[in-house]
């Protein structure tokens, strides 16, 4: 019996570090789950801690159990090295890409529902995780780019307002600068673009290289207007008698030769009401950006909660108070109501 009651006591040690690192890991989870709806990108945190509360709390059974201070050493050791092995063969890849993560979702550099381009990709943010980040591309398919990589390769993001859109054509020698210059910039306008302007970039040995920009509002038709000024640069190219010489066009007709210019339509084509084409393409990316804007939505209900209820605890008048209060509670509904929508579409099953 006293033997039984020695090892129970022994144990007892090892048993209360088991016992701490569980309940700690469930607060762990417990808490950033309530964080969740109000903050947003927690997942890379919470794996971080439960990574490290999982490591303190193997050296720390390890240094409880009951056996000799020899033997723990050659535990340490052998676990030392193994860790150090895993370091070794896993920094350029898994612990490389978790850091990246780490880092990158410190640095904020983009959030869900932003349009970037990495190295020859370019799509909207749908998933941030703590090994990879996934783009969904404007052919509608899902890319996986791991943290590392995009930690290692410039970054673009596309402003969310007044981005500059940009297009290029090659005209010859032969058509004024200025007339040029003008059917470029109604184009541009035509398209929607403000403050149109228009570079010439290249003096080829045929033709002259024209870049129009101008202005795009809002970003979320991105590539529809890139692909409507193309349609309206070649339409009032074509109004003012403009040749299109694009790429490399020889100009060596004869006096009676025919110009290279299509016909004008006699009805242009109806507008089409329907989603656009961004809708359709970026639909998980525009689902995970919503949720992102409702999230900051939550953060200033909360703000604006916690100012109200500093107001109620430092003011006297029974109006006021009456007043504060039901500004409370409809502010707490207001929140109630929005953290049910983010989780409804948060546990939406992913169109994939």
């Amino acid at each position: 019996m006293e033997q039984i009651v020695e090892i129970l006591k022994s144990l007892l040690q090892p048993g209360s570090v088991l016992l701490i690192v569980v309940l700690l890991l469930i607060f762990n989870s417990w808490l950033f789950n309530r964080l969740q709806s109000v903050k947003s990108d927690t997942s890379i945190a919470k794996r971080t801690v439960s990574f490290l509360l999982v490591l303190l709390g193997t050296l720390s059974f390890i240094l409880v159990l009951p056996i000799e201070k020899s033997l723990k050493g050659q535990i340490l050791s052998f676990l030392g090295i193994i860790i150090s092995a895993g370091i070794a063969l896993s920094s350029t890849t898994v612990l490389g890409n978790l850091i990246a993560g780490i880092m990158n979702n410190s640095m904020k550099r983009f959030r869900n529902g932003d349009l970037i381009s990495v190295d020859q990709m370019q799509g909207r943010v749908t998933k941030k995780s703590i090994f990879h980040t996934e783009i969904q591309l404007e052919d509608s398919n899902f890319i996986t780019i791991p943290n590392l990589y995009i930690a290692t390769h410039p970054v673009k993001l596309t402003r969310k307002t007044n981005t500059v859109i940009s297009t290029t054509v090659s005209l010859g020698y032969d058509v004024p600068r200025g007339k040029i210059e003008a059917a470029l910039k109604k184009a541009a306008s035509a398209t929607g673009l403000n403050d149109p302007y228009v570079y010439i970039t290249e003096l080829g040995d045929y033709s002259v290289v024209y870049k129009v920009h101008g202005f795009l509002e809002d970003t979320n038709k991105y590539f529809s207007t890139i692909s409507l000024l193309n349609g309206n640069v070649m339409d009032l190219l074509h109004e003012q008698g403009i040749e299109i010489v694009s790429p490399t066009f020889m100009n060596q007709r004869r006096v009676d030769e025919t110009e290279f210019i299509p016909k004008k339509e006699k009805s242009k084509p109806e507008n089409d009401t329907g989603p656009s084409p961004e809708e359709l393409i970026f639909d998980e990316a525009i689902e995970s950006e919503k949720i992102e804007k409702k999230k900051d939505f939550l953060d200033e209900l909360v703000e604006k909660q916690e100012t109200l209820k500093k107001e109620l605890n430092e003011t006297k008048d029974e109006v006021e108070i009456k007043r504060l209060k039901a500004l409370i509670d409809k502010t707490g509904k207001q929140m109630e109501r929005l953290e049910e929508s983010i989780q409804k579409q948060a546990d939406k099953p992913e169109k994939k």
